[in-house]
């Protein structure tokens, strides 16, 4: 008698755009016999600009080739995902869809609306809580209790040691299982039709555009990721100078630039780390190895502060209801988007973002002061546009340090900043300044 094939299950890819540490797709293919389809659903309008569209584009691309040469295929749909996801689902018969969670606030209704949707075709959405370096299982608090301040977070998770004894190491690539062919040409046809929208070639040409005043051009994609890591590493060591060099303005390697592809996915955090970890033990481990792992606690805590405070990680006066700024003047925050403000740091900060979805550290620092507590912009406004802007727009980290710097954060600390101080001693020569406003 011949053996019933395995049924199929779907991985639901949202800003986990790769197939490596994995957990998800490890589980599904578990459940499946590696049975798995990949899908992606692209939102018919969405908040961001061509730009940084074009960047996930160029993401959706590599990872569609990860999953061909795995013998499967990626789904890209447009539309409402409640929608079209289940319907998809259920034309292929799949008992289960799989994800990484999206913690905020309208990522968590919409989960609720595709649970709904599928179980209505009798199938199950699983959400695997592991997208962050320490998995929120290994936290030694319930995410409720998360405490106030970083820095208290930041002991709880080092005591007992360093940051990376809560790591978990990374999950290799899980093995797949050949789909059916019919299953394929499906995700090929509705991808390629998808792909060819109007609209999605024109962020692609933007993607890209290279503006020659930069000095570091993004490409989307794994393999640009990991490139990347050999490059800042292993290459040029600049990794082990990062302490002072993390506040330059001009130059390719002052930074790690790898918040791109880790908003995406298309690296994890805890790869990073172990690459972190590896650099230590073959080189040098220093203040500066030692930072970039602190930058990545930062970004877990971020990821889930916007999880713990849900709607109020996006009101006006903030987590902690404090009295925000909230002057609405449309023609003033107008003048700071385009860089007219008249104030040159700020203008030359908001004109770099404009020309290439990039912006360093101290210059996000300084344009977002200036907004909400010199021009007392509503913070909300700067925090919106710097979603639609920039291409490492990470949900939790966008609207946690925007509540920061407008006062009504977690943040004990008054975040005022002289504009003019911060020039003067970040751009001492005007090098940065003469560069975006010639």
């Amino acid at each position: 008698m011949q053996e019933t094939a395995a049924p199929l299950a779907l991985l639901w890819h949202r800003t986990d755009l790769r197939l490596s540490d994995h957990p998800a797709l490890c589980a599904a293919a578990q459940a499946c016999s590696g049975r798995v389809l990949g899908v992606v659903v692209l939102p018919e309008l969405t908040r961001a600009s061509p730009r940084r569209l074009g960047y996930l584009l160029q993401t959706l691309d590599e990872l569609r080739a990860a999953w061909r040469s795995q013998g499967s295929a990626l789904i890209v749909l447009r539309g409402k995902v409640h929608e079209r996801l289940p319907a998809l689902a259920a034309d292929l018969g799949v008992r289960e869809v799989h994800t990484a969670p999206c913690p905020a606030f309208d990522e968590q209704l919409e989960n609720s609306a595709v649970r709904q949707a599928l179980a209505a075709h009798s199938i199950t959405l699983v959400v695997h809580d592991e997208v962050t370096l320490i998995a929120a299982a290994d936290l030694p608090f319930a995410i409720d209790a998360l405490p106030e301040v970083f820095s208290n977070f930041r002991r709880a998770v080092e005591r007992g040691g360093a940051w990376g004894a809560l790591v978990r190491e990374p999950l290799a690539e899980c093995a797949l299982t050949t789909v059916p062919e019919s299953s394929a040409a499906l995700a090929e046809a509705q991808t390629d039709a998808t792909l060819a929208a109007e609209d999605l070639c024109a962020a692609r040409a933007a993607a890209q555009c290279h503006d020659p005043r930069s000095s570091f051009q993004y490409v989307g994609g794994r393999s640009h990721a990991l490139a990347r890591i050999r490059h800042w590493f292993w290459d040029t060591d600049a990794i082990a100078q990062y302490k002072h060099t993390r506040d330059g303005l001009i130059g390719a390697d002052f930074s790690s630039r790898l918040s791109p592809w880790l908003a995406l996915g298309a690296v994890s955090p805890r790869e990073v780390a172990k690459e972190i970890h590896r650099y230590e033990r073959e080189r040098i481990a220093n203040e500066s190895t030692y930072w970039l792992g602190f930058e990545l606690l930062w970004r877990d805590y971020f990821h889930f502060w916007v999880r713990r405070w849900g709607s109020r990680a996006f009101a006006a006066r903030g987590v902690r209801g404090r009295t925000p700024c909230g002057r609405q003047d449309a023609d003033l925050f107008d003048r700071w988007c385009r860089g007219t403000t008249g104030e040159p740091f700020v203008d030359a900060a908001m004109r770099e973002l404009a020309a290439t979805g990039q912006l360093s550290n101290r210059a996000r620092q300084n344009v977002a002061s200036w907004l909400t507590r010199t021009a007392g912009i509503d913070w909300r406004w700067g925090a919106a546009w710097f979603e639609q802007q920039l291409l490492d727009f990470d949900v939790g980290p966008n609207w946690g340090n925007w509540q920061y710097v407008a006062g009504v954060g977690n943040d004990p600390r008054n975040r005022v900043f002289n504009v003019q101080a911060q020039a003067e001693r970040y751009d001492p020569n005007g090098a940065y300044q003469a560069r975006w406003l010639e």
